[in-house]
């Protein structure tokens, strides 16, 4: 992956759109998006394996997330509810 990292702003951006998108994409480049007075980094343009892997990382925390929940209510320090008790303490039904 490219070390360097190029700011535009939102026009330049859009008017590159192209050549940003094929930077990234073979290059390895991130662009991030800038707008405003001060160029605030609004988005960013980078490479598709970027976010498959920060969606897998978020994947892997969920399911650590997950088996420690179940742990918790094997263990007894958490207890389930039924979708009839979960409906009875919020006061409603459910939607058809």
């Amino acid at each position: 992956m490219s070390a360097e990292h190029v700011e535009l702003p939102v026009h330049e951006a859009r008017d590159r759109f192209s050549e940003v998108v094929n930077r990234a994409a073979f290059g390895g480049e991130i662009t991030w998006v800038t707008r405003g007075r001060n160029r605030q980094r609004a988005a960013a343009i980078v490479p598709a394996w970027v976010v498959e892997a920060y969606e897998q990382m978020l994947d892997r925390e969920d399911a650590r997330i997950a088996e420690q929940h179940l742990a918790d209510i094997r263990a007894g320090r958490a207890r389930t509810r039924s979708h009839e008790e979960l409906w009875a303490e919020l006061g409603t039904e459910p939607t058809q």
